[in-house]
């Protein structure tokens, strides 16, 4: 189903819900605001499809059976890992460096940090896993130096993320991540616990603000006046 049919669904799923079911929120100075779910929303559409490496044409960004690739005139330019279980994938800036990147969501084989061999214990991340043994990370795909390469690549992450979504929620240019999140004995069916906004730091993501949950889904989407929102049942 395209991307675009499928965020429309989506927020219309989402909109069937009774007003007092949907949280509705924007972002201010001091943090999550609450306000009234308006009428008329639009969802914010993202590409699949922009020009990486400045040649002229754009690749394509495809997740398919937990893998995501990046195609140009139909030869395969990047593909993730087999150990890596891709669940989500979006085409952003999420770093601000006026590149594009790919954000991927990423659960893959649990590594510890180097520096905890060396330590008297297990090390800070020792539980950033599911009893399979699998990590969730947030991991950006980018062209440097004439290929696809690893831009950053987050350590595993101490609450799993179910969902992302990506947007620019100050109209200052600046975009920001929004996400659901749980607990690593959640089962896939649980809702998300938390809902938080980052921010890029210039070496990684800071939380912005952060809302108790539980919530089951998440939408991006744009009222009548400009201001975009966040919603999340």
């Amino acid at each position: 189903m395209p991307r675009k049919k499928f965020l429309l669904l989506a927020l219309a799923a989402l909109m069937l819900l009774s007003p007092g079911q949907i949280h509705t929120w924007r972002l201010v100075d001091s943090g999550l605001g609450t306000l009234p779910t308006p009428p008329n929303l639009h969802p914010l559409i993202t590409s699949t499809q922009v020009d990486f490496d400045g040649d002229g044409s754009p690749e394509t960004l495809a997740l398919v059976n937990a893998q995501a690739s990046i195609y140009s005139s139909g030869q395969i330019r990047w593909q993730s890992p087999i150990a890596w279980q891709v669940r989500q994938a979006q085409i952003a800036d999420l770093n601000s460096d006026g590149l594009p990147e790919v954000v991927l969501l990423v659960w893959r084989p649990f590594k510890p940090w180097p520096v905890d061999t060396w330590l008297p214990n297990a090390g800070r991340i020792a539980n950033f896993h599911d009893s399979a043994g699998m990590s969730c990370h947030i991991i950006l795909i980018g062209w440097y130096q004439n290929a696809f390469r690893e831009r950053w690549a987050g350590s595993a992450l101490a609450e799993p993320v179910k969902t992302f979504a990506i947007a620019d929620l100050t109209g200052s240019g600046k975009q920001f991540l929004v996400t659901l999140e749980s607990a690593y004995d959640d089962p896939p069916s649980a809702p998300a616990r938390q809902l938080k906004v980052w921010e890029w730091n210039g070496f990684g993501f800071t939380l912005v603000s952060k809302m108790t949950g539980p919530f089951s889904q998440l939408a991006i989407a744009q009222a009548g006046n400009g201001q975009i929102l966040i919603l999340a049942p």
